[in-house]
């Protein structure tokens, strides 16, 4: 079985080439291209159902609790740090999703703010991934002992199983490397 630090790494690169799309789609945007529908549509629902109700989740429901205990000050201070910032990206994703329609109709002063909205959503994606990469990974792996690590691999397995469904995570995968092929630079 993989150490969970080894998931969460592997699904840091899925949601990095998750934030290059939304960053291409947010460039087509400011050209004045319109982006179809679906493509926002598609985007926001990895958003949604991979980066926060499967990734996020296993961080919330199953590592920090387990990091708090094994670490109440530093793991504590950078599990309540980073469940901020999942409440911070999920407020700009209410946004994003609010826009798509009226992107989809073209209205220019909502496709600038979905833009706009976009961009500050990668940002923090970014900055929230280089902190769990830097300070989240290398912690766990130094405080929590290997038997609990190997059973929050198989939590994180659970979670994605009741929270995603069986195949739908390569669905996602799938999905992310379509729009960052077509919009990633």
């Amino acid at each position: 079985m993989m150490e969970p630090s080894e998931i969460l790494r592997e699904e840091h690169v899925v949601i990095e080439h998750l934030l290059a799309a939304l960053d291409g789609i947010a460039e087509h945007l400011d050209r004045g291209e319109p982006a179809p529908r679906e493509d926002l549509d598609a985007a926001l629902e990895v958003v949604v159902n991979f980066a926060d109700k499967c990734h996020h989740a296993k961080e919330e429901k199953v590592l920090f609790p387990v990091l708090m205990k094994h670490s109440a000050d530093e793991g504590g201070l950078l599990a309540r740090r980073l469940h901020g910032d999942h409440e911070a990206a999920r407020k700009l994703v209410r946004g994003l999703r609010d826009a798509i329609p009226r992107v989809a109709a073209h209205d220019p002063k909502m496709t600038k703010e979905f833009s706009r909205l976009a961009r500050v959503y990668t940002s923090l994606l970014r900055e929230h991934i280089a902190a769990e990469t830097d300070r989240l990974l290398p912690l766990m792996d130094r405080m929590i002992p290997s038997a609990e690590r190997e059973a929050l691999a198989g939590e994180f397995d659970r979670v994605e199983r009741e929270e995603m469904g069986t195949g739908v995570h390569e669905r996602y995968e799938q999905l992310v490397h379509r729009l960052a092929d077509r919009y990633a630079t």
